[in-house]
């Protein structure tokens, strides 16, 4: 079985989340997005643990600037984790969830301190959210659009958009409990 997301269409056309045998039978709908009560417009993947789905909106939540939320694959017991509040939390989260353990990891594309973007990690039970890390510009680049993190024993690796000395994007890691960031690569266009 196959797992997706649209970021437009459904009932009140903010996108649905869908899943459909890998033959192309059976086709269901699994959830319409309707904005205020569990966000709208997913720009990323789901993640999938057991029977349980978790994913991130764009857009909607409370704040109107997205959520994170799980729900069972036969589309029983959704609930929102979190609502993005901006400078606290991020907003905006473009991209997939990474999940270790019972930890998830994620990138929003702005909000944070510098409205740059965040890094951070949330229990899958939606307790202990950790803003990991503020984007920033030149030095740990900003704004990862499309980007999600890739998990290597302790470590996690991501890309930005934007930012860094050429403001062209970054190739970064962190450690799982939020120490060591380490920029790897300032894009600089032509050449890398």
């Amino acid at each position: 079985v196959l797992f997706g997301t649209t970021y437009r269409g459904g009932i009140s056309d903010k996108g649905v989340l869908f899943k459909i045998n890998t033959d192309g039978s059976d086709y269901s709908k699994i959830l319409d997005y309707n904005k205020a009560l569990n966000g709208c417009t997913p720009l990323g993947s789901v993640t999938i643990s057991g029977s349980e789905i978790y994913g991130m909106n764009y857009l909607g939540g409370t704040n109107g600037i997205g959520t994170i939320f799980k729900i069972n694959a036969n589309g029983t017991g959704f609930s929102k984790l979190l609502d993005f509040a901006g400078t606290t939390n991020g907003s905006n989260p473009y991209g997939t969830l990474t999940l270790s353990g019972s930890i998830l990891y994620g990138m929003t594309a702005y909000g944070g301190t510098n409205n740059k973007g965040t890094i951070f990690r949330i229990n899958s039970d939606g307790s202990g959210y950790t803003k990991m890390l503020d984007f920033d510009g030149a030095t740990k680049g900003s704004n990862p659009y499309i980007s999600s993190l890739v998990l290597s024993g302790s470590v996690l690796y991501g890309t930005t958009n934007s930012g860094g000395i050429n403001n062209k994007g970054t190739i970064f890691k962190i450690n799982i409990d939020g120490t060591g960031y380490t920029k790897l690569l300032d894009f600089t266009g032509t050449t890398n």
